[in-house]
């Protein structure tokens, strides 16, 4: 199975199309099922975020599929959407290997994902912006905004969901 997003829309008739847009922007995505028969979904972008990006969901027959901030879990044997995240501005997302879980900021909080179910998020941690910068087995590791040019490193803990920084926005601004 593989996923691709595409940078036009396709021809009319080129692919078999699956429409899951309610209305305003979409981003198109190309897939192809276990048996490399190849379909396009079309996704609405939520417009909370410029974030697109599709990746295979590790250990499941699933892609996540993220279309202007908004996730959409998809089968893509079954040509459908599972669940949606709860989430409609997700800005970055990764995927920690040693929890088995994708690991989302929207920009404010951090967010744990696993399969297709959102499973925990965060308090405000940043002033406005989170970018991850690597892993290390639980710990993901990142920079958040801090009102400084600089920003603040931190630590996130996928398995005790503790952030370690040294300035978080609830102890600053809360």
């Amino acid at each position: 199975m593989e996923a691709e997003i595409l940078n036009t829309p396709p021809i009319s008739g080129q692919y078999e199309e699956h429409d899951f847009s309610i209305s305003g922007n979409t981003l198109w995505v190309k897939f192809f099922d276990s048996e490399y028969l190849e379909w396009v979904g079309v996704f609405s972008q939520s417009g909370w975020s410029s974030f697109n990006t599709v990746v295979r969901v590790p250990n499941e027959k699933l892609f996540l599929v993220v279309a202007g901030g908004q996730g959409y879990f998809v089968d893509p044997n079954n040509r459908s959407i599972v669940s949606q995240t709860e989430w409609e501005g997700i800005s970055n997302i990764i995927f920690n290997e040693a929890a088995g879980a994708f690991v989302a900021t929207d920009g404010l909080c951090l967010g744990v994902f696993k399969g297709a179910s959102s499973i925990w998020h965060s308090e405000r941690i940043s002033a406005d912006g989170i970018s991850f910068t690597g892993q290390d087995g639980h710990l993901v590791k990142g920079v958040l905004n801090d009102l400084t040019t600089e920003g603040c490193e931190f630590t996130f803990n996928v398995n005790t969901r503790e952030v370690e920084a040294k300035w978080v926005f609830s102890e600053n601004w809360g």
